[in-house]
């Protein structure tokens, strides 16, 4: 199988599999938001930055590494999977260690016995067959797939059940534990494994995984940082609101953009002895993500108001100007997204941690002073230039990694900026003019903007395609792609006799 047609493949398979996580997570998230109050959610956000964080701490990419190792053997697997028992181990014991201090720093005891059900969630969502990963190698993406979708339903089916019966926040919490113990022991049924307790390989997988783990953390923390922060500035339920602004910003980009970056991981790997092909290779991935997550966030931001008024309800309405503004931190990570499946590709993985170091230096003076000029709108806008910041420096890696100029990749994303800015004119001159008719209206907003949205994006990426030449690039394989399900469909469409 060519690199192209894997890399596509796992996408596709990896694509459904997060369209159809993100679908259940907004799904959930509407009936969540209905059910409990932003108080619930803010307990809820202080619980899964806590347990992210500690998971990041003991991260080591041990699935990953199975990925990258050259040759890896049955002993390179039963050390994932020891290393795996003894990380699950570990979360829990030091999540069980900080809940009453935690909980006492933040100043409510209720805390205690949620760090400790969240620590079991925690400690299990990570623990899962080593072989989903390994069959990633030979591009068969469908049992990873598979799992995940199970994990997060499983987690999202308890979770609602729950908040229905216990009507607090307790529901989300007992149902992502229940969730995450759930989908680790039937992923021992998807593809069926007898592991063995060994470390033999410890020093090889740790070779690769050192400075991955050293990421993660910075990463975890770059991501949660503001939530953790928040807590201790002010109420549950502002946090709340903050929390479940973060949670909708997020679907469009990093839920969508995820499975091309897991696919594209392997598909790099491949050819990292390359230099010249994985440097065309990169700059076409990362302009070709961009193109496809970035207007979405883009979209969700321009109508962020009618979306919270028609899924949410009046009460959460005043988390608009934050989704406003954490959709556009999204746009500007979709753009550096395939940075970290290149890193791991070239085992340069020490660079990714001082990237996310950069990072992380910047964001948390930024977030710190926002939220104290602006309160949480000031947060939000901090976390923003932040991740522009970030965006600048994940060039710069990029360029001392592939030798692509900053400006050459600025200008591989220049169909995309374009693009960009005629939709949001577009939606935002059709909103001026259609106001008096769609005022107050959040579902005919949405079914009038929507589509003057998505056309003009379209319409434009085809015409500069065809005004520069019609070169290869993300938009002759979409339009490649696109056809492909036309004639998919045109093939089974039901015959008359």
């Amino acid at each position: 199988m060519s690199l192209r047609k894997g890399v596509l493949r796992g996408a596709v398979s990896l694509g459904s599999a997060r369209i159809a996580m993100s679908l259940l997570n907004a799904a959930s998230l509407v009936i969540l938001a209905r059910i409990l109050s932003p108080d619930d959610f803010g307990i809820v956000a202080i619980a899964m930055a806590v347990v992210s964080v500690i998971a990041a701490v003991t991260e080591a990419s041990l699935h990953q590494s199975l990925v990258q190792c050259h040759k890896p053997k049955q002993d390179h697997i039963d050390t994932v999977w020891t290393m795996s028992c003894l990380r699950a181990g570990l979360i829990f014991a030091v999540i069980a260690i900080i809940a009453w201090p935690l909980s006492f720093a933040y100043g409510d005891e209720r805390l205690v016995a949620v760090f400790l059900v969240a620590g079991v969630g925690g400690a299990f969502m990570e623990f899962y067959n080593p072989l989903l990963t390994m069959a990633t190698r030979e591009m068969r993406f469908g049992p990873l797939a598979a799992f995940q979708i199970g994990q997060k339903a499983a987690g999202l089916a308890l979770a609602i059940g729950l908040a229905y019966a216990l009507g607090n926040f307790w529901g989300i919490i007992i149902g992502n534990a229940l969730g995450a113990i759930l989908a680790s022991l039937a992923s021992y049924l998807i593809t069926p494994y007898r592991p063995t307790f060994t470390l033999s390989r410890v020093q090889e997988i740790w070779g690769f995984s050192g400075w991955m783990s050293l990421n993660q953390i910075c990463e975890t923390i770059n991501w949660r940082f503001d939530q953790l922060a928040i807590g201790f500035a002010v109420t549950k339920a502002e946090l709340g609101y903050y929390s479940v602004a973060d949670s909708i910003a997020v679907i469009p980009t990093r839920e969508l953009s995820l499975p091309l970056r897991n696919a594209l991981f392997p598909g790099l790997s491949r050819i990292a002895v390359q230099p010249a092909k994985l440097r065309e290779t990169f700059l076409e991935a990362q302009s070709g993500v961009a193109l496809v997550t970035a207007p979405a966030a883009i979209g969700l931001a321009l109508l962020a108001e009618p979306t919270v008024n028609l899924l949410l309800g009046a009460r959460w309405g005043q988390i608009v100007p934050l989704l406003q503004l954490l959709a556009i931190t999204y746009v500007f990570d979709s753009f550096i997204t395939v940075i970290r499946p290149l890193g791991m590709a070239m085992g340069t993985t020490k660079y990714l941690f001082l990237r996310q170091l950069a990072a992380l230096f910047v964001r948390i003076p930024l977030i710190l002073a926002g939220l104290a000029l602006g309160g949480l709108v000031g947060a939000a806008a901090g976390r923003a230039l932040s991740s522009l910041v970030n965006c600048l420096i994940s060039f710069m890696l990029a360029k001392r990694l592939v030798s692509v100029g900053v400006w050459e990749q600025v200008r591989a994303h220049g169909i995309t900026l374009t693009c960009l800015l005629a939709m949001s004119g577009a939606v935002m001159a059709s909103n001026a003019a259609l106001l008096p008719v769609i005022a107050d209206r959040p579902l005919l907003q949405l079914l009038a903007l929507a589509p003057i949205g998505a056309f003009t994006y379209a319409g434009t990426a085809f015409v500069l395609w065809h005004l520069t030449g019609r070169r290869a690039g993300p938009v002759k394989e979409l339009l490649k792609i696109g056809a492909r399900v036309s004639d998919f469909a045109v093939f089974w469409r039901p015959r008359r006799t």
